[in-house]
């Protein structure tokens, strides 16, 4: 069975009633444990109480946290405000344990039996854990490389950490407003959507490139066409964890050399379903799915 390693953050997402496990890496491993895979945490936590619940409830979703670093920074959490349609805001913490991961025994043996990885952004967001995720992912091999771009706001640095964690990619997905910020930023304002998507294709040397539309479903390119597939309507409770629990459905279907209709198809029903739950990862088994 293939592993899929999460490297990146995890943390609490606080809502004003209650709380639960996130962190966009840590939830696309979670929802791959639900889909049937085995799923690997690279992350770090404080050596606090919330970072002993947080692992905690990692590994009784099913993930390997024994690349789980503990350190004297605060646990990770986000404040997660809900609008009257279920759309939500984000405010992260900063100076938390997942920025200062550490090069320890035991990476270099988890980068080369990962069948499967997700990075992000936001983790690289201070150079001690930017340092060792792209380690990670230069040790990482042939393993099936995802990049969920899921960047917080644009700057030098940021642009930096997406050009360098694209080259070491094979599939990237982003989604509107993040597509519009980097055709800005790499001068391709003048390209349409499958135009953007096949001059990501061809410049980062990708396999695929995923363009989430929330309920207007999705674009998928792998530099022979285009794929559009519709979204579903769902009444909808918490979009959050929407685009990973989509991101997992995609792996999955990778993984398994499904064609993209098939891929894009199965990532929109999982993440429209995941929208109609409170919390990034709802209970539910693969047969669950509508």
């Amino acid at each position: 069975m293939k592993v899929l390693t999460a490297l990146g953050e995890i943390l609490w997402d606080v809502y004003p009633d209650r709380r639960y496990a996130g962190g966009a890496p840590a939830n696309v491993a979670m929802h791959a444990v639900r889909l049937g895979l085995r799923g690997r945490l690279v992350s770090a936590v404080g050596e606090d109480t919330a970072g002993n619940e947080l692992v905690r409830h990692a590994e009784s979703a099913g993930l390997d946290v024994r690349t789980v670093q503990r350190n004297g920074f605060p646990t990770g959490q986000v404040r997660v405000t809900l609008d009257a349609s279920g759309i939500p805001s984000f405010e992260c913490s900063r100076d938390t344990a997942f920025d200062h991961l550490a090069w320890q025994d035991g990476l270099s043996d988890a980068a080369r039996n990962t069948g499967a990885l997700i990075v992000g952004t936001l983790a690289q967001r201070h150079a001690d854990s930017r340092e060792v995720i792209q380690r990670f992912l230069d040790e990482a091999g042939s393993a099936l490389k995802v990049y969920d771009v899921n960047f917080r706001g644009w700057n030098e640095t940021v642009e930096a950490v997406v050009r360098t964690t694209l080259n070491k990619c094979d599939v990237v997905k982003l989604n509107r407003e993040e597509m519009d910020r980097m055709r800005q930023a790499f001068g391709r304002s003048g390209l349409n959507d499958d135009t953007f998507l096949d001059w990501l294709l061809s410049t980062y040397d990708l396999r695929l490139a995923a363009l989430t539309l929330g309920p207007d479903g999705c674009v998928l390119a792998d530099g022979s066409g285009h794929v559009r597939v519709a979204g579903r309507s769902v009444t909808v409770r918490d979009s959050t964890g929407c685009g990973d629990a989509f991101t997992a459905g995609m792996i999955m279907k990778i993984l398994e050399d499904a064609p993209l209709e098939e891929t894009g198809d199965f990532a929109n029903r999982l993440g429209a379903f995941t929208a109609t739950a409170p919390g990034a990862v709802p209970e539910y088994r693969l047969e669950n799915i509508p």
